[in-house]
This record gives C-alpha cells, sequence and structure tokens, in this order.
C-alpha cells in the first residue's frame, strides 16, 4: 500500500473535518496512542524475545475449543515486523474516523468487532493460525460505510468517501486470495460484517462492554 496519497487525503480530511467537529483531540490521541503502543508491546516481546511462539498459542484456530482463546488474543500479535507496520496506520486514521462519529464508545465498537469478527473466524475459517489486526481495521472500514449510509449526514458522508478514496482497494482482501493463501481474508470478511452490525446495533455494542467489565 502506497502512503505519500493517503497523507494528502488525511491531512485535508483532518482540516475539513475540525470545521465540522468538535474535536476532544487530547483525549482520541490518548486512545489511539495507548491502542497502539499496547499492540507493538506485545507484539515486540513475542517477536523478539519468544520467537513468535504467542502466534501458535494465543492464535485463533478454527474450531479447535483452544482456538477460542484467539479471539481477545489474536489482533494483538503480528507475524513481523512489516505485518504490524502493516496495520498501525490504518488502524489510526480508521480509528480516529470511527472517534469522529462516537469517541464514548470506540471501545464498545472495537471489542464487538473483535468478538464477532473472531468468532466468525473460528467458526468457518481455514485450519490455520489467524493472527493480526487486520481484522479490527476492517471492522472499522465496516462500521464507517454503514454509518455513512445510516447516518446520511454531510460528516458522514464525507468520511466514507474518504475511506474509500483511501482504503477503497483494500476491499477485495475480503475474498479468497490464491496469491496470498496466508492472508486471513475470513478475519477480515467477519471483522467488516462485525463492524456493520456494531455501526447499526451500538446498544449491543455497549451491552458487551458493560457485560465483560462486569466479568472483569
Amino acid at each position: 500500500m502506497q502512503y505519500s496519497p493517503v497523507l494528502i487525503y488525511v491531512i485535508t480530511g483532518i482540516v475539513f473535518l475540525s470545521l465540522a467537529v468538535s474535536i476532544d483531540w487530547q483525549t482520541q490521541a490518548g486512545m489511539l496512542r495507548d491502542c497502539v503502543l499496547l499492540v507493538w508491546a506485545i507484539s515486540l516481546v513475542n517477536l523478539l524475545y519468544l520467537g513468535g511462539g504467542l502466534n501458535r498459542l494465543l492464535a485463533i484456530r478454527p474450531r479447535h475449543v483452544w482456538g477460542l482463546i484467539g479471539i481477545p488474543f489474536a489482533p494483538l500479535l503480528h507475524a513481523g515486523m512489516g505485518h504490524l507496520i502493516a496495520n498501525t496506520l490504518p488502524f489510526i486514521i480508521l480509528g480516529w474516523f470511527v472517534m469522529l462519529h462516537s469517541a464514548e464508545s470506540f471501545i464498545p465498537i472495537s471489542v464487538l468487532i473483535i468478538a464477532i469478527g473472531g468468532l466468525g473466524t473460528w467458526l468457518v475459517g481455514r485450519d490455520s493460525n489467524h493472527i493480526g489486526a487486520s481484522g479490527v481495521v476492517f471492522g472499522y472500514l465496516g462500521y464507517l460505510v454503514a454509518m455513512g449510509y445510516i447516518e446520511a449526514t454531510a460528516l458522514a458522508i464525507m468520511i466514507t468517501l474518504m475511506v474509500f478514496l483511501i482504503y477503497g482497494n483494500q476491499f477485495a482482501g475480503m475474498i479468497p486470495n490464491q496469491e496470498n493463501p496466508t492472508l486471513s481474508w475470513e478475519g477480515h470478511l467477519f471483522g467488516f460484517l462485525g463492524g456493520v452490525v456494531a455501526a447499526y446495533e451500538p446498544a449491543l455494542a455497549e451491552q458487551l462492554w458493560v457485560w465483560l467489565q462486569q466479568l472483569a
């Protein structure tokens, strides 16, 4: 993916969106920073000190009982530095767009995407180890596309158009790829569907988050 034109789109979008939205930059930047630091810390420890061992232990392994443990942990793990870097910038950009819709619901939305994306992958995915934050990224794509339709406001439509301009070529990642059989298109597809569900059923995301907090 080429990021030079992406930066132009994003900078332009930030200028226009800042005129239309009251943005709590400090809170939103802090939330995104903490998420990125968590993923990078776990991935680096796993890759540099554990030889990638967590990729086998905590991955989503479809239809294996132990593979269910990968649903919350797989998004934190990556196959290598290239994989980690490739997921980081889209996570920041799309995550920020999600916050423009509802910063206070960012975590519940993310949790629902992880739950639906992970469970769908576990149910129908190939018998392989599925890891990476790309399912969450595709979940944000699904959420933003759906919100452009649901809200149909100038802001929502602008965000959706920017998403298509920047990441429209990534939608092919939701279909099987013979040239890259290691690509978890299942995780992408069900993550995307999780984002759509989060857009149409925001109460479900909030209820799931409350339930998880009660379990903790």
